[in-house]
């Protein structure tokens, strides 16, 4: 390719004709981020540094799941900080925090199902092995040829 090419064109353009694209396709997705949810939050109840680390990378962490297309961003990280109480116990005593917890107008099952993903996510990077993954998709190829 010639370095003497010039386009009329810039990203900006670009990123313009694509939106144009996906509204003529009928396509919305809008995602909503669960960090600034965190930051209203830390404002709220001010978080230790540890924890509010811990959060914010617990929320990184989510990213490699579905769970942003699944559940609310203020669920994403209210879990988030679920799981932080774990690395950090911050200001609030136990007592304090389930007290917090629970004055939250916030189903209680859908923070457990996120804690439940994000604790499966993190068991599964815990026992992930690179050469060990020819034998167990060789594994899961059988049993799936068992089942059929």
């Amino acid at each position: 390719v010639s370095s003497e090419i010039k386009f009329n064109y810039d990203i900006a353009d670009i990123a313009e004709c694509e939106s144009y694209l996906l509204e003529e396709m009928k396509f919305y997705l809008v995602v909503y981020h669960p960090y600034q949810v965190l930051i209203d939050i830390n404002e709220q109840i001010k978080l230790r540094k540890a924890s509010l680390q811990a959060a914010w990378s617990i929320i990184n962490d989510s990213f490699r799941t579905d769970l942003i297309l699944v559940y609310p961003p203020h669920v994403i990280a209210l879990a988030s900080l679920f799981l932080s109480r774990v690395v950090d116990q911050g200001e609030l005593s136990e007592l304090e925090a389930q007290q917090w917890f629970a004055d939250l107008n916030v189903d209680v099952t859908d923070i457990l199902q996120v804690v439940n993903e994000m604790v499966a996510l993190y068991s599964t990077w815990k026992s992930y092995a690179e050469n060990k993954m020819p034998d167990m998709v060789s594994r899961f190829i059988s049993e799936l040829d068992a089942a059929v």
